[in-house]
């Protein structure tokens, strides 16, 4: 009895204990954010619902709408996290040590960060990219070419009713030798997603004098970029659409462009090897990844002063379309461009003689005024579930006939790992993929 007696009085310490933690923190952060929110009031009035922490030294904070004070849109969040390693990060971040000296391992992510294409702010940035694209002499004028922007007739065509995306950043800090390893994941939910791995050196030391602060010099880097095949498939009936073509029509239109018709769309000049690579990926577009390896250490702000032919073998860049690799890397420069230091501009003043790729005038972006539907749960193959990280849920298990809801937390090759909402707390469930029938997310059509 004795034993008993203790036993239960060893589990109710331990939840006080457990609760009182995860109190001071869901505290903490409630307090801090309701200093920071005041400040943003001249600029948007910021929202949230929850806020979520665990043990494994992460806080999250859930469902955050964002309304900017000159426009009428709406931005939403369905969550913002940042995790480290453990209690002592949580420790850490809630005694402000950070401030100082930053931490040397942390993620932080976003997800669900949605746009209305509807609005003045989809239409503002789609707007500046199309300025952009006219300083630097880019005709892209329908969204169709190799340097596709996100055109918001193109996307509503597509049926997009948001931008939506998902981002998170990893970052391993090592203090000492003044190294950083970077890893950022941007998921453009329905386009495409890319993954962007850098390698900095000669970080500043902390506690180092302004005077003696350098430039951090890029050791590596490397990108990936996978287009989804379903906006492949619908963007090229669209484009050949708008332009009375068949989608074979279309794609050979594109495959026929010459050097000039390519550099009217690149803003610089590409070699055989690059227009080869180009129609390969205008052929098959899957995934482009590329990287760097410089033999030292460089300042990206130096090689302004290199020539174009020059900088292939100084970064030792590799290229591949589809996992297969581009050897022949060699581009130029329009001539008032090449010479050393000069930025590239006025690209179409020297292709004025160039045959135009297209007919149409580059125009305002325009707003698209249609209904936005309801976020509902929705069918998903499980092959697809990790693109709805934090997520609300629904797994139905086909022995037990039963049906688990949640977030989805992880995902490995054989379990789905889901977090629970229950009145003393949250519970951490794993469910075998091989006991799963079918999953449903809560997300919109």
């Amino acid at each position: 009895m004795k034993l008993k007696t203790a036993f239960m009085g060893l589990l109710i310490f331990t939840g006080a204990l457990y609760g009182a933690a995860k109190g001071y923190i869901h505290y903490h952060v409630s307090s801090e954010l309701d200093k920071i929110i005041p400040l943003a009031s001249p600029f948007a009035e910021i929202r949230y619902q929850g806020i979520g922490s665990s043990y494994e030294g992460s806080i999250t904070v859930e469902n955050i709408s964002v309304y900017p004070s000159d426009s009428n849109d709406e931005i939403t969040i369905e969550s913002a996290r940042i995790a480290g390693d453990g209690l002592p990060f949580l420790y850490r971040l809630m005694v402000g040590s950070f401030q100082n000296t930053p931490p040397e391992k942390f993620r932080l992510s976003v997800k669900g960060f949605s746009i209305p294409l509807d609005g003045d702010l989809a239409a503002s940035y789609i707007n500046m990219l199309e300025e952009a694209k006219q300083v630097s002499g880019v005709k892209d004028p329908d969204g169709c070419g190799v340097m596709t922007g996100l055109s918001l007739d193109l996307l509503g065509a597509l049926g997009f009713y948001s931008i939506t995306m998902d981002a998170a950043l990893d970052v391993d800090l090592d203090s000492a030798t003044g190294r950083a390893e970077t890893q950022l994941d941007f998921d453009l939910q329905g386009v495409g997603y890319s993954q962007i791995n850098l390698l900095l050196s000669h970080l500043p030391q902390p506690g180092s004098a302004m005077t003696e602060v350098r430039q951090p010099l890029l050791s590596e880097m490397s990108v990936a970029y996978q287009i989804d095949s379903d906006f492949v498939v619908k963007a090229r009936q669209y484009c050949a659409a708008s332009r009375g073509l068949t989608v074979d029509a279309f794609i050979a239109s594109m495959l026929n462009m010459d050097e000039r018709q390519l550099a009217q769309q690149l803003g610089f000049i590409p070699g055989p090897g690059l227009i080869a690579a180009i129609k390969h990926f205008i052929k098959d577009p899957r995934e482009v990844s590329f990287g760097i390896h410089p033999s030292e250490a460089i300042d990206p702000a130096t090689l302004s002063f290199y020539k174009p032919e020059e900088i292939p073998e100084i970064l030792d860049l590799k290229l591949a379309i589809n996992g297969e690799p581009v050897t022949d890397l060699s581009f130029s420069l329009p001539a008032q461009t090449a010479s050393t230091g000069v930025h590239t501009s006025g690209l179409a003043s020297q292709l004025s003689d160039a045959k135009s790729a297209f007919s149409s005038d580059i125009g305002a972006a325009k707003k698209l005024k249609r209904p936005i539907p309801a976020r509902e749960y929705l069918p998903t193959k499980i092959a697809q579930l990790h693109n709805y990280m934090d997520k609300s849920v629904r797994i139905y298990v086909d022995q037990e006939n039963a049906m688990r809801k949640g977030v989805l937390v992880s995902m490995t090759k054989d379990q789905i790992t889901i977090k629970q909402r229950l009145s003393g707390g949250d519970m951490t469930v794993q469910v075998p993929l091989k006991q799963i029938s079918r999953v449903e997310v809560y997300r919109r059509p």
